[in-house]
């Protein structure tokens, strides 16, 4: 077989291929076998009509279009083999050049081709993680307005910017009334829904009486003969209320935390918890710093086709999740006022983003030796077993060892040991400690719901009798509420 191959751009391969003629007659030879098993010659039995009756029956062509259909694929992939070319997908294009001899060309997606820079130069600089009292002043005071009392006003007062008026209200342009009064609307002056220039007019405003009012149309009104003209707004108060906060005390942290006896302890709790939120937000700002200065170096070609395929996956990825929730992907567009393929041209960039970071980190990995060892998948299960009951302990092994959650824990396992690797090249510390270095370290919360959310899932496997998709636990972080 003779071979002449062209490297395209965008990880393309052009391919001429030429099968022997011995090759494309005993090829030929077996079509005609099978084609005479299939077709009806009169006089001769099923398979035994001579080829050139068979051929005059099938018309011209005929055995050579099914001597092709095994032919063309083995010798294709004869020619990757022999060019030294790995695919990623079926041909995109085949075209047949002569057929004496045979000789036909197709174009063929190839694995990504990545060309990794200086990476062991990059340089990234971690950030302090801080946090002051009055951010924790600012959950706290968040947390007592959940607690919120509207009170009346003793004695009653004009309305103030923060309390909470009950009204009815209408509006009107040139007299006509733009919809129905608007009975017992609730509102927090200053916080909305009204309009700005009603909102601030009302300050002052006295319970149970009635205003009038008047405040411009913005120009993007969703009725455009409306826009930009002036509207008349009748107001009755009917109710002011103020708002008292919860004391800051004991009482009060023991309502709202999770095993909280004290103020103190509240307020420690939730410092932790901004710390704990300012680290994780630091890590992952210090680590796509470092990937991005990464693959600004590197050079990826890939073909479109692997492209197309990540859309793919993400819309089907929605369309799964806009079903569980009662909802069609057709309906999501339609109510979006979008297109199928407006859909996927917004994913494109992301995707292609996505692709072309984990084939670069992939290429450093390969080329830093990183490796998940037998030893780290068994260190990464003992480490989600402690703590658990010995009444759970058999079924959580169990899981723990079937086939999809050692690759789950492998994949895991090589992601950490990555990015673990490229942040200490570039900051001289890795970004995490290690998984355990003590046999007293506490099982973490995330372990807990991870064996509950596998559990769940075995029973529904074992009654429905079906392989469940692969879902992402997520890490929840504990904070007062």
């Amino acid at each position: 077989m003779k071979v002449q191959s062209e490297k395209l751009p965008e990880s393309m391969a052009r391919l001429e291929i030429e099968v022997e003629p011995e090759q494309l007659n005993r090829e030929t030879e077996r079509a005609y076998k099978r084609l005479a098993n299939r077709v009806v010659i009169p006089g001769f039995r099923r398979g035994k009509a001579p080829r050139v009756l068979v051929e005059r029956a099938l018309g011209e062509g005929a055995l050579l279009e099914e001597a092709t259909k095994e032919l063309v694929p083995n010798a294709i992939a004869d020619a990757l083999q022999q060019e030294g070319l790995r695919p990623v997908g079926e041909p995109e294009t085949f075209d047949i050049l002569d057929t004496e001899p045979f000789r036909f060309e197709v174009t063929v997606p190839l694995v990504p081709t990545v060309t990794l820079g200086d990476y062991k130069s990059v340089k990234a600089e971690r950030r302090e993680v801080t946090v002051t009292n009055e951010q924790v002043s600012e959950v706290i005071e968040r947390l007592r307005e959940r607690e919120v009392e509207w009170i009346t006003p003793a004695p009653m007062r004009p309305a103030q910017k923060g309390d909470q008026l009950v009204i009815d209200i209408q509006d009107f342009v040139d007299t006509v009334p733009l919809g129905d009064v608007q009975q017992d609307l609730t509102i927090v002056l200053g916080e909305g829904p009204l309009m700005d220039e009603i909102d601030a007019q009302l300050v002052g405003a006295e319970e149970g009486k009635e205003y009038e009012y008047s405040a411009i149309l913005p120009e993007n009104h969703e009725k455009d003969e409306l826009a930009g003209k002036t509207a008349e707004f009748k107001v009755s108060v009917k109710s002011i209320r103020e708002k008292k906060l919860p004391e800051l005390n004991d009482e009060f942290a023991q309502r709202v935390g999770q095993d909280v006896s004290s103020l103190e302890e509240l307020q420690t709790g939730v410092r932790e918890n901004l710390e704990a939120r300012a680290a994780a937000e630091e890590r992952e700002r210090l680590v796509s710093d470092i990937v991005s200065q990464i693959v600004e170096q590197s050079t990826v070609e890939m073909p479109a086709m692997l492209l197309e395929r990540e859309v793919d996956h993400q819309v089907e990825h929605m369309d799964t999740e806009l079903r569980n929730q009662g909802v069609s992907l057709e309906q999501f567009l339609q109510f979006s006022g979008r297109t199928r393929e407006q859909l996927r041209e917004e994913y494109r960039e992301p995707a292609r983003q996505r692709l072309v970071r984990g084939l670069v980190l992939s290429e450093v990995a390969k080329a830093e030796g990183v490796e998940v060892e037998a030893a780290d998948i068994e260190a990464e299960m003992a480490r989600i077993q402690q703590g658990i009951s010995e009444d759970e302990l058999s079924n959580v092994r169990e899981l723990l060892r079937s086939e999809r959650w050692q690759e789950r824990m492998r994949s895991d396992i090589y992601d950490r040991k990555l990015l673990n690797m490229v942040v200490e090249m570039a900051t001289g510390e890795p970004l995490d400690d290690p998984i355990a270095e003590s046999e007293d370290e506490p099982v973490q919360e995330s372990d807990v719901e991870i064996i509950d959310t596998m559990a769940e899932m075995q029973v529904e496997q074992e009654m429905e009798e079906a392989v469940a998709a692969d879902t992402t636990s997520e890490e929840a972080e504990k904070q007062p509420s």
